[in-house]
C-alpha cells in the first residue's frame, strides 16, 4: 500500500487536489492510503510513515520547502511533489530538497495522473532486486500464506519469538510470522541495510529516525531496544549506511 500525504493551507485547493489524487488512484488501480493536512506542523506531529508527499510551497506557517527538508530527514526515501503558482520556486526546491516533480495551480487531473504514474515507476525501479519471498507465513489475524513476497524497504524489523520458535516480520501496516534461522536471515539481509540491534532482533536501518540512549526511535513511532554492548558498533554501521544511501 502506498502512503500518500497532501499538505496545503488553502482548504479549497486541498480538497481539489485530494479529489483528483483519489480519482487517479482508483482509475489506475493503485492500492493507497491518503491523509490530508492544512498545516505543516500538524503533519509533522502526526506522520510516522509516508511514501509520497504532495506539498504546497507557499504555506503561511511552515512553508513547503522547509517542510520538505524536514520530511527528507525523517523519511529519506520519500518522494515529494510540489504544488506552486510560481515557477520561480522550482529551481530553489530542486537544489534544497530534490523534489521529484511539480504541479502548477490550478491542478489538472492529467498532470496529476502523469506525475503519480511516473513516480510509482521510479519507486518500483528503486526497489528492484530488493524483494524477498517468505514461505509458510502466518498473518497477524492467523491466516496462512504459502508464499509471501515483500519489499525489504517496507519491513521495519524482524524479531525472534522464542515461545513460538518463529520469526516475526514487522511492517508498517501488518506483521507476519514464519519459521527460519535468525542467524542465517541476518547474514542474508545485512547487505540491504539490516543490522542486529539486540539479541533476537534485526532492524532495518532506513526506518530509524534517531538513536536516543539505548532506544531506536522508528519512523512509525515505535521505540525498540538497542543493547548497551552493541551500541557503539551499531551506530557506526548506521552512520555508514545513511551516508552511502542518502547523501
Amino acid at each position: 500500500m502506498i502512503e500518500i500525504i497532501i499538505c496545503d493551507d488553502e482548504i479549497k485547493d486541498l480538497q481539489d487536489i485530494s479529489k483528483i489524487v483519489c480519482e487517479v488512484c482508483l482509475n489506475e488501480v493503485i492500492d493507497y492510503n491518503l491523509k490530508t493536512y492544512s498545516s505543516g506542523e500538524e503533519m509533522l506531529d502526526q506522520t510516522y510513515s509516508m511514501d509520497i508527499g504532495i506539498l504546497d510551497i507557499s504555506m503561511s506557517e511552515l512553508n513547503g520547502i522547509d517542510l520538505g527538508r524536514e520530511l527528507k530527514k525523517r523519511f529519506p526515501e520519500v518522494k515529494l511533489i510540489y504544488i506552486t503558482s510560481y515557477e520561480k520556486y522550482c529551481q530553489q526546491v530542486i537544489n534544497k530538497v530534490h523534489a521529484f516533480s511539480f504541479l502548477t495551480k490550478p491542478v489538472k487531473y492529467e498532470n496529476v495522473r502523469e506525475q503519480i504514474v511516473d513516480l510509482l515507476d521510479s519507486m518500483e525501479n528503486d526497489a528492484s532486486g530488493r524483494k524477498r519471498e517468505f514461505y509458510d507465513v502466518t498473518t497477524s489475524d492467523k491466516h496462512k500464506i504459502e508464499v509471501l513476497k515483500l519489499d525489504l524497504k517496507d519491513i521495519l524489523y524482524f524479531e525472534y519469538i522464542k515461545s513460538a520458535r518463529k520469526i516475526k516480520i514487522v511492517c508498517r501496516n501488518d506483521s507476519y510470522e514464519f519459521s527460519y534461522v535468525m542467524e542465517k536471515l541476518t547474514n542474508e539481509l545485512r547487505e540491504f541495510g539490516f543490522e542486529v540491534n539486540c539479541r533476537g532482533m534485526l532492524v532495518n536501518m532506513r526506518h530509524i529516525r534517531k538513536v536516543k540512549g539505548y532506544l531506536l526511535h522508528m519512523d512509525n513511532g515505535q521505540e525498540i531496544s538497542l543493547s548497551q554492548k552493541r551500541k557503539a558498533d551499531f551506530v557506526k554501521k548506521m552512520n555508514v549506511f545513511m551516508h552511502n544511501n542518502f547523501n
